[in-house]
């Protein structure tokens, strides 16, 4: 039977990644027992492991650079918002620089085309013309008119009315 010192220490085995390409040998700890009356070991919000003394979330700054990245949602209202003022503080910059201005040029240039994929997108959805609209803020012509209107897939040949 091994010492309860040997139970406590890390083994190492192979096979992870150190972020590099290269193989480094993993520490792997045995999980603590659970025991009413002990109190419990706080672990790595990223391996759960146990965590050193002075560290609060994660045992290594790699773990911690990892869960937090992990952690990071950025498609939400706050993200919009941030926008927003990233293009506001833009052209606040354009009014006073002709570089900057040629920037804001550029970016409203893409935004345009982005615009146009993201409603060429909804409407390969199944979305009407009125719905994107109404997510727009502009009518159901507005939208034919600056981003062309929808295709019938299944139109033929036009014809020419005349009888002949």
């Amino acid at each position: 039977m091994a010492p309860p010192e040997a139970e406590r220490r890390p083994r190492r085995e192979g096979g992870a990644q150190d972020g590099h390409g290269g193989n480094v040998p993993a520490i792997v700890t045995p999980a603590p027992h659970r025991d009413p009356g002990r109190v419990t070991v706080r672990s790595c919000s990223w391996c759960h492991g146990p965590l050193p003394s002075g560290r609060r979330r994660f045992c290594s700054d790699d773990h911690r650079r990892r869960g937090q990245k992990s952690e990071r949602v950025i498609e939400n209202d706050s993200y919009a918002d941030g926008v927003v003022r990233l293009i506001r503080s833009m052209g606040k910059r354009a009014a006073v620089d002709l570089e900057a201005l040629t920037w804001l040029a550029g970016a409203a240039d893409y935004a345009r085309g982005a615009l146009a994929m993201a409603v060429d997108g909804c409407r390969a959805r199944g979305y009407s013309d009125g719905e994107i609209g109404a997510a727009l803020g502009i009518t159901r012509q507005a939208v034919g008119q600056r981003f062309g209107r929808k295709r019938d897939v299944h139109a033929g040949p036009a014809e020419s009315g005349v009888a002949g």
